[in-house]
């Protein structure tokens, strides 16, 4: 069966390709399969590989320029960082440095008013002691004047500590209250019974020489006790008795 070719020219009978000439007559072509296979084959064979170059080379390209895109992110984070750790850490030890001025400065202010606060209270217990022993004895005038005095002295002091109360513990605070007490309560029975003169009222006199005694003891033990307790908790908040324990 004859197959028609669409090519201008040419007939293909039986797989052979003829050509038609001017006057009608055919001539017989010999068609080389092998060599249209070949070229066919080098063709698309051709396009495949340039394909498959270009897109490998797309591929590298991109990779190169995301792998420095990643290490200049990498970089720059790297150094925002540091940036920011370095402005954290200055951060930090500026408010370090302007706590420990605060703490310094509030340890230094502790310590002038704990310097204060002891020497008011070694004048009180002097000036309690001298009146219990010496001006609470003599004569109406003098002893009155001496009381005034004493009892000012006394109550400056507890208005002093009052004041100052924040600086120091509670603890510490009891115990200037019982100090200030026990000189006031001291002070106040000398001059209330010192001046009773009752011969024919005994059991009078009995209490007052048992005021007189106990005011006696008070300056001679419980008062310097409540004064070393506080000299000792003083010693503590100033860090002095550790420094002396490691030495």
């Amino acid at each position: 069966m004859e197959h028609p070719d669409w090519r201008r020219g040419y007939r293909s009978v039986d797989g052979k390709r003829r050509s038609v000439c001017g006057n009608g007559t055919t001539r017989e072509m010999t068609i080389n399969w092998q060599d249209v296979i070949v070229t066919v084959s080098t063709t698309v064979g051709g396009g495949a590989v340039l394909l498959s170059a270009a897109a490998w080379l797309i591929k590298t390209v991109l990779t190169n320029k995301l792998t420095r895109d990643i290490e200049t992110f990498k970089a720059r984070l790297k150094a925002d960082g540091d940036i920011e750790i370095e402005r954290l850490r200055s951060s930090l030890q500026k408010i370090a440095f302007e706590h420990q001025v605060r703490f310094s400065n509030l340890h230094e202010r502790r310590a002038e008013m704990i310097a204060e606060i002891y020497a008011q209270m070694v004048e009180v217990e002097q000036c309690g002691q001298k009146f219990a022993f010496v001006d609470g004895f003599a004569e109406e005038e003098k002893r009155q004047s001496a009381y005034l005095e004493t009892h000012k002295k006394l109550v400056d002091f507890y208005f002093f500590v009052e004041k100052r109360r924040l600086y120091l513990p509670k603890s510490v605070c009891a115990l200037l209250t019982a100090f200030v007490d026990k000189v006031r309560k001291s002070v106040i029975g000398i001059n209330i019974y010192v001046p009773i003169d009752a011969p024919y009222n005994p059991k009078l006199l009995e209490e007052k020489v048992k005021v007189v005694k106990d005011v006696f003891d008070a300056f001679e033990k419980s008062i310097p006790d409540a004064r070393a307790a506080l000299e000792g908790e003083f010693r503590h908040i100033l860090g002095v008795e550790q420094g002396a324990k490691s030495e």
